[in-house]
């Protein structure tokens, strides 16, 4: 079973991989030229002396990929349909199993999230909870979880608990899914992640989850990896110490440790400070589906 848990996570990490390889490439585009090919001087020492410059420059390009990756991700999604459990031998003998399965499927038709969530929620709360509900039924709640984003990010913690490796998978991959949802903002997409780390001790798992730093604007990013520090998920802090150079590499401070976040989290509030539209345009760029509306 663990053996092919790691092979979900492994998967998952693929997914989220390429956040990271888009973050690497406005990384190594922060320093490339503006306008010309062979590179430019002039913007170049304006960074070194306003590290504010450089993303700034770079801001429209972020907000444009940042859309067009939400539009993809979006058009690919289709709303599922959870029939297949009706074939399972354990959901078929059970009225109540049935029952509670169409209902679901009525929720999720009637993109009603609130009903969903209920409706899983009064799963959990059966006295057959976890070891006697059917695998397919938990699958299929997992799937309408799923369909709704961060909105039923708690209820998905509760699938952890399975001892099958396939719900267990499910559950961790809606939980990733969750945590990288284009319609949540950076503050709730930190709370989301400080919240998952305090019931996942899986390393794979962490590491994946931590790419979403990535989708942080510079101080929210700092202050959640200061409050990992703090968790006291050994776990997540060695994961952390072993990538900060990777998350906070881009206003020229020396962060390899604990003391260098804190520096890193006082010059990115500086920065914000000594430059107001800098600081507005990034709150636009990491605030959600509400922000994106605007641009």
């Amino acid at each position: 079973m663990h053996r092919f848990r790691n092979i979900l996570l492994v998967a998952a990490a693929g997914l989220c991989a390429l956040g990271g390889v888009l973050w690497f490439a406005f990384a190594l585009g922060a320093s490339a030229p503006v306008e010309t090919e062979h590179g430019d001087d002039g913007a170049e020492a304006d960074s070194a002396r306003d590290p504010s410059a450089k993303a700034r420059r770079h801001k429209s390009v972020r907000v444009r990929e940042r859309s067009r990756v939400r539009e993809a991700s979006a058009a690919e999604r289709a709303r599922p349909d959870l029939a297949d459990a009706l074939s399972d031998d354990e959901v078929k003998m059970s009225p109540k199993f049935r029952a509670l399965l169409a209902e679901i499927q009525s929720a999720l038709d009637a993109d009603d999230w609130k009903k969903t969530v209920a409706l899983v929620q009064k799963l959990q709360d059966m006295d057959e909870w976890p070891d006697g509900i059917p695998d397919a039924l938990q699958k299929a709640a997992i799937a309408a979880l799923r369909w709704f984003g961060s909105k039923t990010a708690p209820e998905l913690v509760g699938f952890l608990g399975s001892e099958d490796s396939e719900v267990y998978g499910d559950a961790l991959d809606a939980m990733m899914d969750a945590l990288s949802d284009f319609d949540i903002g950076d503050s709730e997409r930190s709370s989301l992640l400080l919240g998952y780390l305090k019931v996942v001790k899986d390393a794979d798992a962490i590491s994946t989850m931590l790419f979403e730093l990535n989708n942080m604007r510079p101080t929210v990013r700092a202050e959640t990896a200061l409050a990992i520090f703090e968790s006291g998920n050994e776990v997540a802090i060695n994961a952390l110490m072993d990538e900060l150079g990777f998350y906070f590499g881009d206003l020229d401070i020396d962060v390899s440790d604990k003391a260098g976040l804190e520096k890193y989290l006082e010059a990115a509030r500086q920065m914000y400070k000594d430059d107001p539209e800098l600081a507005e345009s990034d709150k636009e760029l990491y605030g959600g589906s509400d922000a994106l509306k605007d641009d």
